[in-house]
């Protein structure tokens, strides 16, 4: 999934904390809800710091958005996916506030749906799969969990990132139950570590790199640089 969503992912959906004094502090708060869309083309399907497609096939997507104006969100983007599992469209919904002008938290859930997969088996790693969220971000620096609540059972995945005018890195681990569920997903065993580094070109264009810098299947063929440009557009509808 995104971008940012990177979005990942930057994923990612809101905070009930803080909803109660957000609304005592400001009974008038006006419900304002807004509806907004983007699309984008990137060279690959980068997601978590491995490159989903293969063969250099570029990667496009598109997202609609449901702002309440008082936190709370939900959304649809849709993706033509990566080369194992095809078309892909995720659905999300959360709560988002700021705790102080430097400080905000995100909470969310969001489910994964691939149409062409084969719905009269049980999902395990290729399929239909739901993770919640949680992010913080305070004074530049951000800290995320991810966590599979169906589909991928004994899946986890935590950034640590911090970020400084159009520049930003992101370290990303991956925490698998045992090494063969971690094989299966990209032949790292139980764990993952990658470092990305961020440039914001412009409002528009965007270049991440992408590094894995530690594996528990110490395969030194997987830890080459990825680069990936994205060119993305938004619009209020």
């Amino acid at each position: 999934m995104q971008t940012q969503r990177t979005r990942l992912f930057s994923c990612i959906a809101a905070g009930f904390m803080g909803a109660g004094a957000m609304f005592a502090a400001s009974p008038a708060a006006a419900f304002d809800p807004s509806l907004s869309a983007s699309v984008g083309i990137s060279n690959m399907y980068l997601f978590r710091g491995v490159d989903l497609s293969t063969g250099g096939n570029a990667h496009v997507s598109g997202s609609l958005d449901f702002d309440s104006g008082v936190g709370l969100y939900t959304g649809v983007w849709a993706a033509s996916g990566d080369s194992n599992l095809g078309q892909e469209y995720d659905l999300y919904a959360g709560y988002a506030t700021d705790i102080t002008d430097d400080v905000s938290v995100d909470v969310g859930a969001i489910n994964y749906i691939y149409p062409s997969q084969d719905k009269s088996t049980s999902p395990d790693l290729v399929g239909d799969f739901s993770e919640v969220y949680l992010n913080v971000e305070a004074y530049g620096a951000s800290l995320g969990y991810v966590d599979t609540v169906a589909g991928l059972p004994g899946y986890s995945y935590i950034t640590a990132g911090y970020g400084y005018d159009a520049f930003s890195a992101t370290v990303g681990h991956h925490s698998f139950d045992d090494a063969a569920q971690g094989n299966s997903y990209g032949g790292f065993g139980e764990d993952m570590t990658h470092l990305d580094l961020s440039f914001q070109f412009n409002d528009e264009l965007s270049f991440t790199t992408s590094t894995i810098v530690d594996v528990d299947n110490d395969d030194d063929t997987r830890r080459s640089t990825l680069i990936q440009a994205v060119y993305s557009k938004s619009f209020s509808l």
